[in-house]
């Protein structure tokens, strides 16, 4: 693993746990403590995270627009799971908006498997994969590289995906609740609201632990969506709510 790669992990698992010992960091990615105090002061230093009496917390979750590469390695089986059940929607023939989050990536097997796809894409990450397969005519998004994200966000990415209306928008968000979905990166926002904005059929897919949880830009009512994929069954009080105005999915297991 990189330090670029170990910083990443250090990101994500903080997201995901809030508050961590520095002892129970290093065990997590498998490194020695004095790797992991040099990375902690680099985030320190990049205002990323806040150490504490041996612990470790990010300095502003709602605020930070993760890099891919954190975001990918979180719950990686709950984005599996929610991939599969998404390639269900997709058929040959299909013209499909794709944006930049790391759950789109694990849809990546099924699409090779589809023949005749259109996929239209903001993503630096997902569009070299795509363009390996031979079944797919891409059209990527122009605009600016957002450091670290491998986003394509701005005007130019906004007005590039006026020109198209698909058959179906795949995006992800960063936090969801009983009043809608979030993003923390208001120019993420305006890219997921044009696909959506330009679809026949707008599908969610957000794991289990983004439940609950409210980021600073809000990016779509459920009015605005048709299908949320999810790993785990959320709860009744949710799915009454929701079950009004769009479908949720998750697992048969569950």
């Amino acid at each position: 693993m990189t330090i670029s790669e170990r910083r990443n992990k250090i990101l994500g698992i903080l997201e995901k746990k809030k508050v961590i010992t520095t002892r129970e960091l290093e065990e997590l990615v498998f490194s020695s403590t004095s790797s992991v105090r040099r990375d902690l002061l680099e985030l320190e230093k990049q205002g990323k995270v806040i150490r504490e009496h041996g612990e470790v917390k990010l300095a502003n979750p709602k605020n930070i627009d993760y890099s891919y590469e954190a975001r990918l390695y979180e719950q990686v089986r709950s984005k599996e799971l929610i991939a599969e059940i998404a390639s269900v929607f997709i058929g040959t023939n299909q013209s499909i908006f794709m944006d930049s989050s790391s759950t789109t990536s694990f849809l990546l097997p099924y699409l090779a498997e589809i023949d005749q796809l259109q996929v239209i894409t903001n993503s630096v990450k997902l569009a070299p994969e795509l363009n390996k397969m031979s079944n797919i005519a891409l059209f990527v998004s122009g605009g600016e590289v957002k450091y670290g994200t491998n986003s394509i966000l701005g005007n130019f990415a906004v007005d590039f995906l006026e020109k198209f209306y698909t058959d179906i928008a795949i995006f992800s968000c960063r936090g969801i609740d009983g009043n809608g979905t979030y993003e923390a990166n208001y120019n993420q926002a305006l890219i997921k609201q044009k696909m959506i904005k330009n679809t026949k059929k707008a599908i969610l897919l957000v794991d289990s632990t983004k439940f609950n949880m409210t980021h600073f830009f809000k990016l779509a009512y459920f009015e605005d969506i048709d299908y949320i994929i999810t790993d785990k069954k959320p709860d009744d009080k949710f799915l009454e709510k929701v079950n009004e105005v769009c479908e949720v999915v998750w697992p048969d297991f569950e």
